[in-house]
């Protein structure tokens, strides 16, 4: 038996504690949606185990994925992205049983009710996203090695992490197999792979975007990502492998999470952390405002000049 709405995670053994992490962020801030929807897990390698492990937070229905095409999985798209990437082609069939399915990436920390998009968006066009800012690019031909000549590279660009799709979606019978076939034909082509293909598939099949605000997918690039003032974002994407929640900086809703999950019995991530992000553990300062979501002074020096200039007085606002 289906539930009407279902959020749809893909995941691999590498990134299996990020889904855990944001199951506990959804089970924590947004309970509506937990009741609503069916939580959605497509995999590769995910054992008996890590699916009991992962039930326990909220209950999951696994489906072990496999791209559909014969295509080069030697190529890098696929050592870089995995084949998980385009996992989110399947739920375009997967409206024929769902009327709204809430794609989100695993590299997320759920901060709000997901019941405001489900409710929201989507019923006038069948698919919601929000715009791509990263990188300061913010235009289609960001996803691609050379443009496309039969297509309008000068439109902008919609952030494929968190994609609203819905049952009136046009011609949503056609959308899986087309852009299976697009990945494999283009792949040579494509930087984002998944996110130039879909963003492409709206050209090609004539289907307006409604466009979700930032606040329902905030990148790094978004200055409410570091803004601990703002109470009103849905959804925090540490997009790009540079600025993960567990290799960057101290984050303390992702850590608060983290610490929980390894306290269920999680195997630590073994991904290599950031200099800041050590020297903040190994002097224990993750308690202290100044440091919690502060930026890596190597990595992004303005930036980290910016928030020293500025915490000062957003720290006495905060504590009015």
């Amino acid at each position: 038996m289906h539930k009407d709405y279902a959020v749809f995670f893909a995941t691999n053994r590498r990134f299996f504690f990020s889904l855990a992490v944001c199951l506990l962020s959804l089970k924590k801030n947004s309970p509506n949606i937990c009741q609503k929807a069916d939580i959605l897990v497509y995999h590769q390698g995910l054992t008996a185990d890590d699916q009991t492990f992962l039930n326990k937070i909220l209950p999951c229905k696994f489906t072990e994925y496999r791209f559909a095409v014969d295509t080069d999985f030697e190529n890098v798209n696929f050592k870089k992205f995995t084949q998980l990437t385009f996992a989110r082609y399947e739920i375009f069939d997967l409206l024929a049983h769902y009327k709204k399915v809430l794609y989100v990436d695993v590299d997320v920390m759920i901060g709000g009710e997901l019941d405001y998009i489900f409710e929201n968006y989507g019923d006038k066009s069948g698919i919601a996203m929000c715009k791509d800012t990263q990188k300061g690019l913010t235009l289609i031909t960001k996803n691609f090695v050379n443009p496309l000549p039969q297509y309008d590279m000068t439109v902008p660009c919609y952030n494929a992490g968190v994609t609203l799709f819905c049952s009136n979606l046009k011609d949503r019978e056609k959308l899986r197999m087309w852009c299976y076939k697009k990945t494999a034909e283009w792949l040579e082509n494509l930087v984002c792979p998944d996110q130039g293909v879909v963003n492409v598939m709206l050209q090609e099949f004539g289907i307006p975007m409604e466009v979700l605000p930032d606040t329902c997918n905030c990148l790094p690039s978004n200055p409410k990502y570091l803004d601990k003032n703002r109470k009103d974002v849905l959804i925090y994407h540490c997009a790009g492998g540079g600025v993960r929640f567990w290799t960057y900086t101290w984050n303390a809703p992702w850590q608060e999470l983290y610490a929980e999950y390894l306290k269920m019995g999680g195997e630590p991530h073994t991904d290599p952390e950031h200099g800041w992000l050590k020297l903040i553990k190994k002097y224990n300062l993750g308690g202290l405002d100044f440091f919690d979501r502060s930026p890596d002074p190597k990595m992004h020096p303005a930036r980290f000049l910016k928030y020293l200039v500025l915490w000062p007085f957003k720290y006495l606002a905060r504590n009015k």
